[in-house]
């Protein structure tokens, strides 16, 4: 018996045909697809793509925050916060620590730092293990010149993170202008051994050669001790002045052979050659100084319990001097193998 064209064809549409797409399937792929388009710099193709999966699902927290995130990258402040608000009063299950700092950003860079750091203090709450919830409250207070209050947010950032570069660099920052000095020695070592960005490592290797070369001077052949005028706090004022002291007697008395550390460097070897002596030094100091109690001291106690002190030293100094680096490399390649394997493996994981 013969069947008809027509319900050939119908069958054969019947059995071809795409797989109903659920809304949700339907309002993520048009997600996706803005996120792409937000990633190569197409704004308006993006929020083409949300405005679509809004009109699916008008209740979508996450369409409402990229559609915020991307008018943000527009610079149009005044649509980010209204959809970055809206996006708050809906189920922000996954989302939550993104879109509270996106908020706090928005408004911070609309001039509204009060508006900012209430936003961040409600999220810390919410999502008390982010470390980008405290890392923005600690930008927004920079902004402010509030320099106490900053270094209090990136110490809970970094206390959440061991690898947020941005957080260690500004802890170390921070610490430095408020004359934190073992603070500042330790996480700005630190900061440079984690981060892969060139601008944070000789940012922070100028301020590690610059702020130790003088703190001794010599003037007329008198060796004359330099304490930077730093406002300290009276619980800081004693043990910053012994840690200092303590370099600044180094730095008087140790030689590298018939030169003094606190003689002028004329190539970049001898900056090299500077640092490797006193960091080597300083790193002691703050692995076993009892006035301080910050997480990274375990970092640098776990460096001299494995000795991969010179490991340590010679591959956050590598951009000064890459010959010297590399002649040390050559003997010593698997110091700085054991030193990348004991980071990952063991002090990541604790």
């Amino acid at each position: 018996m013969k069947k008809s064209i027509a319900l050939i064809l119908a069958l054969a549409t019947t059995l071809f045909a795409a797989p109903k797409v659920s809304k949700a399937e339907a309002v993520k792929n048009l997600v996706d697809q803005g996120v792409q388009f937000h990633e190569q710099g197409q704004y308006d193709e993006a929020l083409a793509k949300y405005k679509e999966a809004e009109k699916k699902d008008p209740k979508s927290a996450l369409v409402k925050y990229e559609m915020a995130f991307t008018y943000h990258a527009k610079r149009d402040l005044e649509k980010s916060l209204h959809y970055a608000k809206a996006a708050i009063k809906l189920k922000t299950e996954g989302i939550e620590e993104n879109l509270y700092s996106l908020l706090g950003t928005v408004y911070d860079d609309k001039g509204m730092p009060d508006s900012a750091l209430a936003v961040y203090r409600e999220a810390f709450a919410k999502v008390p293990n982010s470390f980008n919830i405290p890392y923005n409250a600690t930008i927004t207070y920079m902004r402010m010149n509030n320099a106490d209050s900053a270094y209090a947010w990136i110490k809970r950032s970094i206390n959440n993170s061991r690898t947020h570069e941005g957080s260690y660099y500004y802890m170390g920052f921070l610490a430095s202008q408020l004359g934190k000095w073992p603070q500042f020695y330790g996480y700005t070592m630190y900061s440079t051994f984690i981060t892969k960005k060139g601008e944070i490592i000789r940012d922070n290797l100028s301020r590690l050669y610059g702020k130790t070369k003088y703190l001794v001077l010599k003037k007329d052949n008198a060796v004359e001790m330099n304490t930077p005028n730093i406002k300290q706090t009276d619980s800081d004022s004693t043990v910053n002045n012994e840690f200092l002291l303590a370099i600044q007697t180094m730095l008087a008395t140790d030689s590298i052979g018939a030169r003094k550390l606190y003689d002028k460097d004329s190539n970049a070897t001898q900056q090299t050659e500077f640092l490797i002596h006193v960091l080597e030094k300083i790193i002691k100091l703050v692995a076993f100084t009892d006035e301080i109690n910050d997480p990274i001291q375990r970092f640098y106690q776990g460096l001299i319990r494995e000795r991969l002190v010179d490991a340590f030293i010679y591959s956050i100094c590598e951009p000064i001097d890459r010959p010297t680096f590399a002649q040390w490399l050559i003997k010593n390649r698997t110091e700085q193998a054991r030193l990348f394997q004991w980071f990952n493996k063991e002090w990541l994981m604790l």
